[in-house]
């Protein structure tokens, strides 16, 4: 009986995982793109889906820890933000920016734990670099409506220094294009 439900638990984590994981096309500007990702989307159908998708060539630099806001996607349930960090102190520094927030006009979206795709979450040493893409999702029952959408304001929480025990909060607002 044990068996049988470690073995059901097992399958039951792994479709939960497996369905979690969302599609993002989204660039991060950093080493984990595709190559050659531009240009097979440049050769798909364009279609539209009333979506926005724009290059946002956002820098900033908090505690050490270089934040570039490379690529932004909005649609009327999520915005996907394409990311790349890089720890430029010899340093620990701990972010999760898949734990915030992005605030469009009077809404606020939730950050989806595992909607994103790359790595950008959790402990950076120093010196290393992660890229990614963070998903923010409308709230239940709500669109965004992509038309509207003048500013992108990220609350994406505190980057903090293992060592110093020190945190600040990365916040960016990106115009959008």
């Amino acid at each position: 009986m044990k068996k049988i439900a470690k073995i059901l638990g097992i399958t039951a984590l792994s479709i939960g995982v497996l369905a979690a994981c969302a599609e993002t096309d989204v660039e991060t500007g950093g080493s984990n793109d595709a190559e050659g990702k531009k240009t097979e989307q440049k050769k798909e159908a364009k279609k539209d889906d009333g979506s926005k998708k724009f290059n946002a060539g956002i820098n900033h630099e908090v505690s050490g820890l270089k934040i570039n806001i490379a690529e932004v996607k909005i649609t009327d349930k999520q915005i996907q933000i394409g990311m790349n960090l890089e720890n430029t102190t010899d340093q620990k520094l701990t972010f999760y920016p898949d734990q915030g927030n992005a605030i469009v006009g009077d809404m606020q979206l939730a950050a989806g734990l595992f909607g994103g795709s790359g790595t950008v979450s959790g402990d950076i040493n120093g010196g290393i670099k992660m890229d990614g893409v963070v998903v923010y999702d409308a709230p239940e029952g709500k669109t965004i409506d992509v038309k509207k959408v003048t500013e992108i304001k990220l609350d994406m929480g505190d980057v903090f220094n293992d060592e110093t025990m020190n945190a600040e909060n990365a916040t960016i607002t990106i115009p959008v294009k």
